[in-house]
């Protein structure tokens, strides 16, 4: 029984040991600044990241970022190694000397919602709003196989249009209207679909003209279409 007792408190002890070493190995990150998980477009975001205990089986630590380059400033700044970097994906180079890095990371939240003009008409679409992060950093070896995930800072972007929008919509009771106007929307009619919210919502019943309104916009969305691929399709030819 006691041999028993002995081998388990052995392999606890070994069991620990791994836990804490493994502990000790990890790249540990401090941050200086602010990073929201909501942000706004074209937002500036600028924050510092001191990296310590960088794993001595490193050749490079590798940076990533989401943030677009702002005029006369650096993405990235090592400010303790003198390096700077405007590349969103940069790999800088480490060894057992490198003891410790201080990255000043400085950039805008991107722009995902586009507008343009066709015949008087203005369409608005919008790009993803999630799956973008301040930084992904990662330490890989010279043949690129990654040896730690460090971080991943991840953001969403606000676009409180869709928001409103997505409010409005969701006080409608018929289906058929709800997904009618959501679709007019993601078609880029974001002013027309929203107008036409205003007054469902405002008025429990449609009346009959409403469905004439309907019939134009849904002409008004097949012509845009149709006129932007024969665009697109003389623009192949040429």
């Amino acid at each position: 029984m006691k041999s028993f007792k002995s081998v388990n408190y052995l392999f606890l002890s070994l069991f620990l040991l791994l836990l804490l070493g493994s502990t000790a190995l990890a790249t540990n990150v401090e941050i200086n600044g602010q990073t929201q998980d909501k942000v706004s477009e074209g937002q500036v975001i600028n924050y510092t990241l001191t990296i310590n205990n960088i794993s001595p089986a490193a050749d490079y630590i590798s940076f990533d970022t989401d943030l677009v380059k702002i005029d006369n400033s650096h993405l990235y700044n090592i400010t303790n190694l003198n390096v700077t970097s405007d590349s969103n994906k940069f790999d800088f180079p480490v060894n057992e000397s490198t003891t410790k890095i201080v990255v000043n990371i400085k950039g805008q939240i991107p722009h995902i919602s586009e507008e343009k003009q066709y015949d008087g008409v203005t369409l608005i679409k919008y790009k993803k709003n999630t799956g973008y992060a301040y930084d992904r950093i990662t330490l890989i070896n010279s043949k690129g196989d990654q040896i730690e995930s460090v971080e991943t800072r991840p953001f969403e972007i606000s676009l409180p249009e869709v928001e409103s929008f997505r409010e409005q919509i969701n006080k409608i009771d018929d289906p058929f209207f709800k997904t009618y106007l959501q679709d007019l929307h993601d078609k880029g009619l974001v002013t027309e679909s929203k107008t036409l919210a205003d007054h469902l919502t405002e008025d429990d019943e449609w009346p009959s003209y409403w469905w004439l309104i309907i019939g134009v916009g849904a002409g008004l969305i097949i012509g845009i279409i149709i006129g932007i691929r024969m665009n697109n399709s003389r623009e192949v030819i040429e």
